[in-house]
């Protein structure tokens, strides 16, 4: 048996971390032909553009909506759970009464 161990060389770099170990090497670019490049009109100078990328939605925004988008699943969760499953109407959940008694409940419980 050789030290190979049936090692076949990769023909296309798989991913920039094997090439960055050494394992591909990429190969030299082609040389750059000189093009010809468009003189600017007259009066104007040539300005380069520069890429300004700005967020569709700010990141204060998204806090606001990530934390109302909780306390939305948080009331649907504590609707479901009372009415559906348990034996009470649906509005009775957001009563401070019924809250109340959960926690002697609970705190008696304990």
């Amino acid at each position: 048996m050789s030290d190979e161990r049936h090692q076949e060389p990769m023909s296309s770099p798989s991913s920039r971390m094997a090439r960055r170990k050494g394992r591909v090497r990429k190969s030299p670019p082609a040389p750059a032909e000189p093009e010809a490049k468009a003189l600017p009109p007259e009066g104007e100078a040539a300005v380069p553009r520069r890429f300004v990328r700005t967020r569709l939605i700010p990141i204060w925004l998204r806090l606001v909506i990530v934390t109302v988008l909780m306390a939305i699943c948080l009331a649907a969760g504590a609707v479901v759970g009372y009415s559906a499953i348990g034996d009470g109407a649906w509005l009775d959940v957001f009563r401070p009464s019924t809250w109340q008694h959960i926690l002697d409940f609970v705190e008696k419980g304990a």
